[in-house]
């Protein structure tokens, strides 16, 4: 089992790796992610039984939370894209 550390610093290496427009594509997907790990948490049954489905639930939660957030991080560290606007007056 990897350690929180290790994984932070393989998704904040992935997150690097990325062209711009991919890192956007990337966390687009991650939400997904996020959002998918979030109704399996939910869909879980309570009880004995399902602590290990518990367990493994949250732990999905909580890294596909991480990579949204290294990636948007990672997003946040990159000059802004600018596209020039050209406005005309016939004054």
């Amino acid at each position: 089992m990897s350690s929180l550390g290790q994984i932070i610093r393989a998704i904040q290496h992935d997150a690097a790796a990325l062209p711009t427009g991919e890192l956007r594509d990337e966390i687009e997907v991650s939400l997904g992610v996020l959002d998918a790990t979030i109704s399996q948490f939910h869909r879980v049954r309570p009880g004995i039984r399902g602590v290990d489905e518990r367990i493994t639930a949250t732990g999905d939660v909580m890294i596909a939370a991480l990579t949204v957030a290294l990636y948007v991080r990672e997003l946040t560290t990159r000059p802004a894209d600018v596209t020039p606007v050209v406005t005309s007056s016939l004054n």
